[in-house]
């Protein structure tokens, strides 16, 4: 099923939600939670048989911040 520009922005602004609550409910840093939130994607998509594309994608991500400097700006 195709997802629209609006169906990822509106997922977009729910993760940013979800992991701001996280932050706030377990007074941990936003890092700490990145970290556990990682892992388990890595473990979802390596169950999924999509681990290796999901490593390319996080191995493109530096490239993709040079290329966007306001990327950082576009957390809501």
């Amino acid at each position: 099923m195709p997802t629209s520009d609006d169906d990822l922005a509106k997922l977009s602004f729910e993760i940013d939600d979800i992991i701001a609550s996280l932050v706030m409910r377990y007074e941990i840093d936003p890092l700490s939670v990145t970290a556990v939130i990682l892992a388990r994607l890595v473990l979802t998509n390596d169950y999924t048989g999509s681990g290796d594309d999901f490593r390319k994608l996080l191995a493109d991500i530096p490239n993709a911040r040079l290329k966007n400097p306001d990327i950082t700006t576009q957390v809501h």
